[in-house]
């Protein structure tokens, strides 16, 4: 049996949605837990624990427990902040299970035996953010860069505000996978935080699985302003993680409705790379046009994977 690692932010739903079909394989999903905005930035603050946002989002899109999985998609508002019910069921079983509460969450929703949650880091009560340095000032907080999403930053780097160490779950899962799957999502809030935790480099470099990136569709305005796809391998690179294949979609299409999450991204993401690690195809969710589409994924995946 195959295992493959998924690395990345609540972007990675639909690569797991993919891999997910594969037969045969083990899947990890390891998870960044920095996140500090909106309901999960809220209890972070209230009850002193890690982010817990991205996590609901991988296990409810694998969830065969339909009535669960559809009550912890609702909302409610509390404190003047709209909640992910999720989110508060998560919590709750945090407070009852401590640290073991993720095995008492895949029973309860009922997840596919081959499929792993991994925090990226094991202190329930981590309470580290992000440091972004722009050209337009330094910004504290994953959720810095969603206030600020309408104007086009350049980020020159970014850093924990405190030393965590990688989670010894991670640090097995990354060592024994044939293969790392990096996004799609928010590459500098959700993608490269991972990879900054204390422990992670010397992980990497003992780890022998193929890198699989792939490749964001939409350049977003706070992050990635002009990004092609070079740049976004070249994150990657300079972070000491050589990538052996870079998924890029290479279909365009008019928007023809720019609302909502749409205002904050500013175009296609270009490609401008031939070598033998590119792997090209149609990979655009036609109804949500920022994110990919999984049926569309998968046969790629698949080949390579397989």
């Amino acid at each position: 049996m195959k295992t493959v690692t998924i690395i990345g932010g609540s972007g990675a739903r639909n690569t797991l949605k993919a891999i997910s079909k594969i037969n045969g394989i083990h899947i990890n999903n390891i998870v960044t837990m920095f996140d500090s905005g909106g309901s999960t930035g809220y209890l972070r603050r209230k009850f002193g624990i890690y982010a817990l946002g991205d996590l609901r989002d991988r296990i409810l899109t694998v969830s065969e427990n339909k009535i669960l999985k559809e009550i912890s998609s609702e909302r409610i508002e509390m404190e003047g902040i709209n909640h992910n019910m999720g989110n508060l069921l998560l919590y709750s079983l945090i407070k009852k299970y401590g640290k073991d509460y993720l095995g008492t969450a895949k029973k309860l929703f009922e997840t596919p035996k081959n499929i792993d949650f991994i925090p990226i880091v094991d202190d329930i009560n981590c309470s580290a953010n992000l440091v972004i340095k722009t050209d337009k000032g330094e910004f504290i907080g994953e959720d810095s860069l969603d206030v600020n999403s309408d104007k086009e930053l350049k980020i020159l780097d970014i850093r924990l505000d405190k030393t965590v160490r990688i989670s010894e779950s991670a640090a097995k899962a990354i060592i024994k996978s044939d293969f790392l799957v990096f996004g799609p999502g928010d590459i500098y809030s959700s993608i490269i935080p991972n990879t900054l935790v204390t422990g992670f480099d010397e992980v990497i470099s003992k780890s022998k699985a193929k890198k699989i990136l792939v490749v964001n569709i939409m350049n977003k305005k706070s992050e990635t302003n002009g990004f092609k796809t070079s740049d976004f391998v070249g994150l990657f690179e300079h972070r000491g993680i050589k990538i052996d294949y870079a998924m890029i979609n290479e279909k365009t299409m008019p928007i023809k409705d720019i609302k909502g999450k749409y205002g904050s991204f500013s175009g296609w993401v270009k490609n401008d790379l031939s070598d033998k690690r590119v792997v090209k195809g149609d990979f655009v969710n036609e109804n949500i046009q920022y994110e990919h589409d999984p049926a569309k994924m998968l046969p790629f995946l698949k080949r390579i994977i397989k």
